[in-house]
């Protein structure tokens, strides 16, 4: 079973993720503030972090580093809705990949929450 944590607050994000709990296999705890995503990573343990940048509650640099003290082996996948201007300080962080625009496709949602590493533009392989 793939336990995947998603934080994020964008209707259109979690429809194109809510996809992935379809998969078999594949269990979806979503977290529409990042506090709430905090509060889900002391308690559960998770296979992947999806972080939405732009998550009201936290600034997404601060959450990947409360994320990496919780568990500092859990991948995490940022997506956001432009470009990041702190691209660099996300590769210090040890984010796996950063996705702009947000995944549109279900197919590509999909393959974000199995950790599949997608072959489309816009994603950017940041570690």
């Amino acid at each position: 079973m793939h336990e995947i944590l998603i934080c994020s607050a964008n209707e259109d994000l979690l429809t194109a993720l809510g996809a992935a709990s379809g998969a078999e296999g594949v269990r979806l705890t979503v977290c529409r503030r990042a506090m709430d995503a905090v509060r889900a990573l002391m308690a559960l343990s998770f296979d992947r972090l999806i972080l939405d940048l732009e998550t009201p509650g936290l600034d997404g640099l601060f959450m990947v580093s409360i994320a990496r003290r919780i568990d500092p082996h859990l991948p995490v996948v940022a997506v956001s809705r432009g470009p990041v201007v702190q691209l660099r300080e996300i590769q210090h962080k040890g984010v796996a990949h950063h996705l702009v625009p947000l995944p549109a496709s279900p197919e590509m949602a999909q393959m974000i929450a199995l950790g599949v590493e997608p072959v489309a533009a816009g994603v950017q392989q940041v570690g």
